[in-house]
């Protein structure tokens, strides 16, 4: 039985439902030899890959135990690799060639080393600020300086952490008292705040004080110092790599982890997409459509709490990927959370991205669609609307998860992935999480949530906007699922907006998506 509220109902249905529940078909994805299926992992075992990176080389950096791991990882991943009996969604990985049908080194092209050491003081550093920042650069700077002065190039960087970075190197970490390391100038935040705005006569100071300025996350921090290399990264914890030598006093790992299997088949699709090539494509959205997702983050400005950073994620129905880096500004609404451009910076925007368009394709696109977790409000739309050329339809839509419905299939299951339940010819709440017939399983833990999906302006019709959503959910490269709970295009989007602010100045080029997750 299907129960709706009564918020969702019309006031003339008088206790009746005035809306209806459609089913969308699962997206199709398109592998080698132009065979199309569902499932990644049923495409990649029969076909392969559509298209193959220009090179697979590879760098790891580490300490020497790290890069050990690593090596030994990276051995396992060449062979099988059963599937767990107790796990249902797990399956066999058959081997990273047999895969992407690519050949596999088992040795990186280089190796960086990280003095274990120096690392072990630097990450106990007693100020966050600078703990992080340092213990960025001990990683950071050896891969700026291989990629400015050596010959020999990588597709792809392993950056291997030991277990104490990813602990003490996020916000709110703390450093025991008795393993604390004082830094050679220990500053309040606040008084380096001050201090790296008014720089006073010693140095050393002033140094101490600008490392405020950086976010103290070591991944977003890592991120943003190598996007002006160009340098592509792929973070992995040891524990991850060989978590049985991460033991806890009853003998068992000190992480709980999914399965070898899928681990692999996670880990390698992610490779495959940060070396320069698509696991798969979709296979059935049209074509001359480009999809934009605005990315909004407050800046670490204390002295103007609206201003934010924006950015816009552009993506193709093949799955290619941009990151653009918008202006800097008062973008606050006096909302938590809201952001609005001025019709200036929503135009901009809009031609940048149209202008990557035209250089991948010749002409501009025929659609174009803008998802923000905030509505647009006038000023916004306006500039978008402006900076389309003639031909290119323009439509906004508004996606969140506000966590006000549930749906049960008899009463107690999960609703199927899938299924909307349309509340008017513009708004929609969408399933994109819940029961896959073809894994016979809901992978999930808590009762699905829907996205509420909402046109705010343009003329495209509501279920061509949900099945787009749908399709939108397949193309996370980052991992080998078979469905994601949210489009690409607002998955990273707080990743991304991380990692524009983490630093402050980060390159303003135009990067592909895979520089930043």
């Amino acid at each position: 039985m299907t129960t709706v509220p009564e918020s969702l109902m019309s006031a003339s249905s008088r206790g009746r439902p005035s809306h209806r529940l459609l089913a969308f078909a699962e997206p199709r994805l398109r592998f080698a030899h132009e065979q199309v299926l569902d499932d990644p992992k049923d495409g990649l075992l029969l076909f392969g890959p559509p298209e193959k990176p220009v090179g697979l080389q590879y760098g790891v950096i580490g300490t020497p135990t790290g890069i050990r791991q690593f090596e030994a990882w990276a051995k396992k991943v060449r062979a099988a690799i059963p599937a767990d009996a107790g796990v249902k969604s797990s399956v066999l990985y058959p081997g990273f060639e047999a895969v992407f049908r690519h050949d596999w080194s088992v040795t990186p092209r280089v190796k960086l080393t990280i003095d274990e050491d120096v690392l072990s003081q630097t990450v106990k550093l007693i100020d966050p600020y600078q703990r992080v920042f340092d213990t960025v650069d001990l990683f950071a700077e050896p891969i700026k300086r291989w990629v400015s002065e050596e010959d020999a190039k990588v597709a792809l960087w392993f950056v291997v952490i030991p277990e104490a970075v990813w602990k003490l190197c996020r916000p709110q970490s703390t450093v025991s008292a008795e393993d604390a390391v004082q830094p050679v100038v220990n500053l309040k935040h606040a008084d380096a705040l001050r201090r790296a705005n008014e720089p006073e006569f010693f140095e050393d100071a002033n140094q101490a004080a600008e490392k405020h300025l950086y976010e103290n996350h070591f991944h977003n921090q890592l991120k943003a110092k190598l996007l002006g290399a160009e340098a592509v990264t792929q973070i992995v914890r040891q524990t991850t790599l060989a978590p049985t030598e991460y033991l806890n006093r009853f003998g068992q790992p000190i992480r709980k982890l999914q399965d070898d299997a899928t681990i692999a088949w996670n880990l390698t699709t992610g490779i495959y997409y940060k070396a320069g090539a698509k696991p798969w494509t979709l296979a059935d959205i049209r074509d001359g459509v480009c999809y934009i997702g605005l990315v909004f983050k407050k800046t670490n400005n204390p002295a103007d709490g609206n201003e934010a950073c924006c950015g816009a994620q552009m993506f193709l129905h093949t799955g290619e990927g941009i990151v653009f880096k918008g202006a800097v500004g008062a973008w606050g609404s006096g909302r938590i959370g809201e952001f609005h451009l001025s019709a200036e910076k929503a135009s901009d925007i809009v031609e940048r991205c149209i202008a990557a368009y035209k250089s991948w394709h010749g002409k501009p696109p025929s659609e174009l669609f803008i998802h923000g977790r905030t509505g647009f409000n006038r000023e916004e739309i306006v500039g978008f609307l402006a900076a389309a050329p003639e031909g290119t339809a323009v439509t906004g839509i508004q996606i969140r998860r506000p966590n006000d419905l549930k749906l049960f299939r008899d009463g107690r299951r999960a609703v199927m992935r899938g299924v909307a339940l349309e509340i008017d010819s513009r708004n929609a709440f969408l399933w994109t999480s819940g029961y896959v017939p073809k894994l016979l399983t809901y992978p999930g833990r808590e009762v699905p949530t829907p996205l509420r999906v909402k046109i705010v302006f343009g003329d495209t019709k509501l279920t061509q906007v949900l099945a787009d959503i749908m399709a939108l959910t397949k193309v996370n490269f980052n991992t080998c699922i078979y469905g994601d709970g949210l489009p690409v295009t607002l998955r990273f989007a707080d990743d991304i907006g991380e990692i524009l602010t983490a630093i402050p100045e980060v390159s303003s080029k135009p990067l592909p998506f895979r520089h930043y997750i």
